[in-house]
């Protein structure tokens, strides 16, 4: 098994006519996994799926590479992925845990000599923005700025051969976009979602969806509600990721129903 900086590589096809390969770039909630000065069994595990980094998926089809945020350990992520290059970014929400590795992504408009898009929605365009203005301003490298702005509304984004569709969904009060890419979807943080976005998910091949805690929090769904979430829309095979350490990889897979299964670090599902 081939390692970068310690994180494992793995790969699970599930079609032989291949056009979409998604990576799970990491899947782990804010702390991570292990987290710092804890001795619970999973912190402790020797399975390298229960060593998570922080959220981040990669979707690639035909060429086009979309990034969906940038965690404390984007560079080493995408370092292990071996990503060539960027077509677009983009940010669920401004929380650390999928904004702290955003400088790292000045290398793809270095190297291109173009802007690299980035989409979120208008109040958390502001807020990175002011965290980190040489990425979309004046900087000292170059007279583009390193960053394009798109903000992100319902209607869909269209970059090459790629159609999103955003998926608005809350996070406590706060709102946070997800999308809907051919017949696979994502969302990320999640405590509540209108019926007029679930309706945007029906007939799903795939749905990657946060699952973060066990116990009921009012910035997130808990393992249960998650479960009867996916339930609902019921997707032909769901994958969780965003999940802290009292996620044990094997005992949570034993326990969930056939058509869902937790994600690792590194895992690529390949989509026809």
């Amino acid at each position: 098994m081939p390692l970068v900086q310690g994180f494992p590589v793995f790969s699970e096809n599930y079609s032989s006519d291949i056009l979409m390969d998604i990576t799970l770039l990491g899947t782990g909630s804010s702390t991570g996994v292990p987290q710092l000065l804890c001795n619970c069994p999973v912190c402790t595990s020797s399975n390298p799926k229960n060593k998570r980094s922080r959220f981040s998926i990669l979707f690639s089809d035909n060429g086009t590479n979309i990034l969906v945020d940038a965690p404390f350990e984007s560079r080493l992520q995408l370092l292990n992925a071996k990503v060539s290059h960027i077509d677009l970014f983009w940010l669920t929400h401004p929380h650390s845990d999928h904004l702290a590795g955003i400088d790292d992504l000045r290398i793809f408009a270095f190297r291109n000599q173009i802007s690299l898009p980035f989409y979120a929605l208008p109040e958390h365009i502001t807020t990175v923005q002011n965290k980190f203005p040489y990425l979309f301003f004046k900087n000292e490298y170059r007279d583009q700025p390193l960053f394009q702005s798109h903000p992100i509304t319902h209607k869909t984004v269209t970059l090459k051969n790629a159609e999103l569709i955003p998926i608005i969904h809350n996070h406590g009060t706060m709102e946070v976009a997800g999308f809907r890419w051919k017949n696979v979807a994502f969302l990320a943080d999640i405590s509540a979602i209108e019926e007029s976005e679930l309706d945007k998910l029906k007939g799903l091949e795939l749905l990657i969806i946060a699952h973060t805690l066990k116990h009921k929090h009012f910035k997130h769904m808990n393992g249960e509600e998650v479960v009867a979430l996916i339930q609902k829309i019921n997707p032909k095979k769901a994958i969780l990721t965003h999940m802290n350490h009292h996620f044990e990889y094997n005992t949570l897979k034993a326990s969930l129903p056939e058509n869902i299964e937790p994600g690792y670090d590194g895992m690529t599902i390949s989509m026809p």
